[in-house]
């Protein structure tokens, strides 16, 4: 299975972005869940269900730091990858040109041997 590191930010994101709309939904409703259950005569009551969101505030913030942190770890690989390969890319290169340098040098040498006067200075030079 592939996943773009693009979805990845983008699920983080709009998970962070449910989280706060779940604190700012809390935030406006508990002060009418807090009324409700004065006016029942539960105050306990909030309290427990005020304490059982927080606690679920809690675990989905943790699991969206653990998504970022892990997200963060993956974009890291994915750079360290990308740098590795160029690196091995320039020195692919380089070698290829070492060999392509030290081949025509051969061969520039053969043809000197094999044919006089056809080398370096070319036909008709040096010679009179």
């Amino acid at each position: 299975m592939q996943v773009e590191p693009t979805r990845l930010v983008e699920l983080a994101e709009e998970s962070e972005s449910i989280l706060a709309m779940m604190a700012d939904d809390w935030n406006a409703a508990l002060p009418a869940l807090s009324a409700a259950c004065d006016d029942l005569g539960d105050a306990a009551g909030v309290l427990e269900l005020s304490t059982a969101y927080a606690d679920s505030l809690s675990d989905a913030g943790a699991v969206v730091a653990a998504l970022a942190e892990t997200l963060a770890a993956g974009v890291t690989g994915l750079v360290d990858a990308a740098q590795d390969a160029l690196r091995a890319d320039d020195a692919v290169a380089a070698e290829l040109d070492h060999a392509a340098h030290q081949v025509s040098h051969q061969v520039s040498q053969q043809v000197s041997r094999q044919h006089p006067g056809h080398g370096a200075g070319g036909p008709g030079e040096g010679g009179r």
